[in-house]
């Protein structure tokens, strides 16, 4: 029988057992007559209890007693199922069961924890762009003159508050990627584009640090990447940023953007093909080697303490990586103390791109000679040109409230966005087609014009197809007044200017969608947090 069978007296001694009575309780026959079996039988009843196997191995039994006669004798049946196996299937469907429930709760207390954040995120950052607003407008004399202490008091103001505001952006930022909100805006960017306005964001803090920052190009082909621009960009703006705080006076960062055929070995990238990086290095303080394995995790910091030298809320490192590999590529570092660090971010390149500007140089400048008096016709007329494209706003009421609206909201930093671009037609031309600080400059103006635009028209209740209409509106009229204002220019570099302002235009409109699109979100979720 598979079953073991102990026969006992009615006082409990072992009177006979089974070939499988003998393996369960590890003992022969022999061994087990004239023994207590141990535990109580009662007739009738059925129990499951633990066997003590001669090597120490607890074994689950089934137990079932019967009264019999043994040999003429009252007596008792007592029949043992070994379960072991099925106790253990029982025991681990139980702990899977609460494992499965701990995992839901766990992540329904981080989706919890990741909705507060970002709702708090967002209650924090208006409060605290009013803060910076009204120290600006202070120190601009808008209510009245101001003295030296005040005025070094309005700029303390505004640095935390822009410090402060930069921490919560990166709380934002962490608590979407760990929500699965943080949408990327793939495409395809030039890399040398993107190197260039993260530098020029960053090139006053170096120069007051006295750090000199060094960029580096080996290579004049230029280089494309599969990705999100903007964060892109930001990542850089994160690893430039981290180098000028840990780089003492006299120092050097540079940047470097080159190619590989394929990625390094401690890159963690998940897909194949050939590689475009951004290398960022600095003969700053460095990192030990036990510490860098741990640069990454969120709010790490190298120097820990209440008296670390350097501020941060340590996330930097933590989102540019996650950034970087939800975009197929990764960020590596390598360091040493006292020599500096390297970080490197890797890119997927991106297949049959072409650059937009001219490939022959010379060629480049002859056909960009006069645009430089387009964009000066461009700035002269930009009173004129805001009026005619406020006045067709209004005039197809978009978002149906444009009638409503002052001509303050509604040309909004298109005045601005307007003399940027007749500016940029000028630096165009005086650089001869090539790379210039004054380009970069202007194209970032731009980017930071049409992001802002963006999220106000979000506020004021515009749809993307409201925004798209509108920055066609603004094309024609530049158009328009261009072809009414330049009788003197020639044609063919009439043409020339409207195509790079098209371009500007068209990047901008894009840039500005996105704002609209993020904005509108966030003012979703945040009316969604008030009414629940």
């Amino acid at each position: 029988m598979v079953d073991g069978i102990v026969v006992a007296t009615l006082e409990g001694v072992i009177r006979f057992a089974n070939p499988a009575a003998e393996q369960l309780f590890g003992r022969s026959s022999h061994e087990l007559v004239g023994t207590q079996i141990g535990f109580p039988a009662v007739v009738g009843e059925r129990a499951e209890i633990e066997v003590v196997h001669a090597g120490g191995t607890p074994v689950s039994a089934e137990l079932r007693v019967a009264d019999i006669d043994w040999e003429g004798e009252p007596a008792r049946l007592v029949m043992l199922r070994d379960i072991t196996l099925r106790k253990r299937a029982e025991e681990h469907a139980a702990q899977l069961e609460h494992e499965r429930i701990g995992r839901a709760e766990a992540e329904a207390a981080s989706h919890a924890k990741s909705d507060f954040l970002a709702m708090m995120s967002h209650e924090l950052r208006t409060p605290l762009n009013a803060v910076i607003g009204y120290s600006e407008l202070l120190d601009l004399d808008i209510a009245g003159p101001l003295n030296d202490d005040q005025r070094r008091h309005i700029s303390r103001i505004r640095e935390c508050g822009r410090h402060l505001l930069s921490l919560v952006n990166e709380v934002l930022d962490l608590a979407k990627i760990e929500a699965g909100r943080l949408t990327l805006q793939m495409g395809v960017g030039r890399l040398g584009t993107i190197s260039d306005a993260a530098v020029s964001l960053v090139q006053a803090s170096a120069d007051a640090r006295g750090i000199t920052l060094i960029t580096r190009s080996p290579s004049a082909v230029p280089l494309f990447f599969q990705g999100d621009e903007d964060r892109t960009r930001q990542i850089l703006i994160n690893l430039l940023n981290n180098a000028l705080k840990f780089t003492p006076v006299g120092g050097t960062v540079s940047i470097e953007c080159g190619q590989a055929a394929m990625a390094p070995a401690d890159a963690r990238v998940t897909v194949d093909g050939s590689w475009v990086f951004v290398r960022v290095s600095d003969t700053g303080i460095g990192i030990p080697a036990d510490q860098i394995p741990h640069i990454f995790e969120p709010f790490t910091q190298v120097a820990r303490g209440h008296t670390r030298p350097r501020d941060g809320s340590g996330l930097g490192l933590t989102i540019s990586r996650r950034l970087a590999r939800m975009m197929h590529g990764d960020l590596t570092v390598r360091s040493e103390p006292g020599k500096g660090s390297v970080f490197t971010l890797f890119l997927p390149e991106a297949g049959g791109a072409t650059s937009a500007l001219p490939s022959d140089p010379q060629d480049g400048a002859s056909r960009l000679q006069g645009v430089a008096e387009v964009g000066e016709i461009l700035i002269r007329e930009a009173g004129q040109l805001l009026a005619a494209f406020v006045a067709r706003i209004r005039a197809e009421d978009l978002a149906d409230a444009a009638m409503r609206l002052r001509y303050s909201q509604l040309a909004d930093h298109i005045a601005t966005y307007i003399g940027d671009v007749g500016t940029v037609l000028v630096a165009v031309e005086e650089a001869r087609g090539q790379p210039s600080g004054l380009l970069a400059d202007g194209t970032e103006i731009q980017r930071l014009l049409a992001e802002r635009h963006g999220a106000q028209r979000a506020r004021l209740g515009w749809t993307s197809d409201d925004l798209h209409r509108e920055w066609q509106l603004l094309d024609e009229e530049i158009e328009r007044t261009l072809r009414r204002c330049a009788n003197g220019v020639p044609p063919q570099t009439i043409e020339e200017a409207l195509t790079i302002v098209r371009r500007f235009n068209r990047q901008a409109a894009e840039l500005s969608r996105r704002a609209l699109m993020r904005t509108a979100r966030e003012l979703g979720h945040r009316r969604k947090a008030s009414t629940a």
